[in-house]
């Protein structure tokens, strides 16, 4: 625990030095906001701030009802950070929005799941797989997943909203297969139950594709540059800490995941650690950045060349 407190405490010492000591930082505010509700792997950027919150930074979180309006708040500079998809970013720059990513959030952390009598996504074929939308990013996921791995299996896919949701629709015997976020399987079944299975972690399949990012408004980023920089130092600090201690991590999260039981979140966030969902190395990769790209492409949500990476994407904040 020692070593978790004192990482808290160089998070803040990085951001401090970064904005030139306390009397700057008082000045400063951060407003951080997210395209929805929160779950286990949105909590190291909940923490980030609440460690620049700690050293003086005036801080705020918000929520709103949908990535739309999310971008509609960067751009106005009613928050300064999102965390939010890359399909909804580059939707946002097709749209001439000019938003950058700046930082990863998570890696792809969704996971393909089986009923119990299904040993692979060959045995898809002619059975009922739920997905979010036909438009979602995790539909594009497992449609590349299957075309890879399984190409002459014909599911029939129904739309089911909600990863959770798809989750409960698969133990209770109503779907045969289904795509989620590997938090909601954990934070269901704590990672185990006879009624279904993991088929494949994506983490393995797809593993350079950004899934989760840490956006700002280009238009706006000059101006709140600073907060941005001691922001992405704070995020790293908090993925250091999941990895030397996810216990201790889920204490410091279980007052924003009071739906999750502390002991089941312990859970979660060793099964997060283990499949090595949050990044492992400071900084935005060029590369990561050129492959999501190419990604969408192949997905139709957009034409080649239509986004570049110095688009989409500022690499000043990695060092790059």
């Amino acid at each position: 625990m020692f070593d978790f407190l004192s990482r808290r405490y160089r998070a803040v010492c990085t951001a401090l030095c970064l904005v030139g000591g306390a009397t700057a930082v008082s000045a400063e505010t951060l407003a951080l906001g997210f395209a929805g509700g929160r779950g286990p792997t949105d909590m190291p950027a909940v923490l980030a701030l609440e460690a620049l919150e700690a050293s003086g930074w005036e801080t705020e979180i918000i929520e709103f009802d949908s990535p739309d309006i999310l971008t509609q708040a960067l751009l106005s500079g009613q928050v300064q950070i999102a965390a939010m998809g890359p399909a909804a970013a580059f939707a946002a720059d097709i749209a001439g929005a000019d938003l950058r990513i700046v930082a990863k959030n998570n890696r792809n952390d969704f996971m393909i799941l089986g009923a119990s009598d299904v040993s692979s996504c060959d045995e898809f074929d002619g059975r009922v797989v739920a997905i979010h939308s036909t438009g979602s990013a995790t539909t594009a996921h497992l449609s590349q997943y299957m075309e890879d791995t399984c190409p002459d299996a014909e599911p029939n896919l129904i739309v089911l909203s909600g990863s959770a949701n798809r989750v409960a629709a698969l133990l209770n015997g109503q779907i045969d297969g289904t795509i989620v976020r590997m938090e909601d399987w954990m934070a269901i079944t704590g990672g185990e139950d006879e009624r279904a299975h993991i088929l494949v972690k994506l983490v393995e399949e797809q593993p350079t594709l950004l899934t989760q990012a840490i956006v700002v408004s280009a238009r706006n980023v000059d101006d709140s540059r600073t907060a941005v920089e001691a922001f992405v130092a704070a995020l790293d600090a908090e993925f250091e800490a999941i990895y030397a201690d996810p216990e201790a991590f889920a204490a410091e999260a279980s007052s924003h995941l009071k739906e999750i039981d502390p002991g089941e979140l312990a859970a979660v966030y060793q099964a997060l650690a283990d499949a090595k969902m949050f990044p492992l190395e400071k900084g935005l990769s060029y590369d990561q950045v050129v492959d999501t790209i190419s990604f969408y492409e192949a997905a139709g949500k957009a034409e080649p060349g239509q986004l570049t990476p110095e688009l989409v994407a500022d690499f000043s904040f990695s060092g790059q």
